[in-house]
């Protein structure tokens, strides 16, 4: 079994509900170790899953957890259950998409971090928060009425246009 299906296992029940215990221990540690990237403004985070695990003071279980979590603003993405304590890591940090990421994934105890404050504005931090909000709102256009003139301009009645055949 990978050190991501063990993780899993352990995080997860069978009906797939969180285990409380597991991420009651593990939110605190990930939250350390967001708060030593953001503090100290880390553009890359090196080592194998063991040596990450023994720096954070964590199981290795529990950094391939941290890794899934950042690995969608990665610019090269792992491939989870392929990672063993021995795998390389390497974490290129983009501090905006990561920012904008906690911001969809509403995990408001990263993204209100106090960190934060020195590497973006209040400015800059509500005006990504703004963005990612906004990114996702699904904006419909005006409805065409049966009798509204057709829009592709032909100056028929949309009923007897391209609206004809729907």
């Amino acid at each position: 079994m990978s050190l991501y299906e063990s993780w899993m296992e352990k995080a997860f029940s069978q009906e797939g509900k969180s285990v409380d215990a597991v991420w009651d221990e593990y939110l605190p540690k990930e939250q350390r170790i967001y708060e030593y990237i953001i503090g100290e403004k880390v553009k890359t985070l090196e080592g194998t899953v063991a040596e990450l695990a023994e720096r954070f003071h964590m199981t290795t279980e529990q950094i391939v957890a941290f890794v899934d979590g950042i690995n969608e603003v990665l610019p090269e993405k792992f491939e989870m259950e392929s990672l063993t304590e021995e795998s390389q890591i390497s974490l290129r940090i983009d501090f905006e998409k990561l920012y904008k990421k906690m911001i969809e994934y509403k995990a408001e105890h990263l993204y209100s971090l106090a960190q934060w404050d020195g590497v973006f504005d209040a400015e800059t931090r509500k005006r990504m928060m703004l963005e990612q909000k906004n990114s996702r709102t699904v904006i419909k256009g005006e409805k065409i009425g049966r009798n509204d003139p057709c829009p592709c301009g032909s100056g028929k009645k949309y009923k007897k246009c391209c609206g004809a055949n729907l």
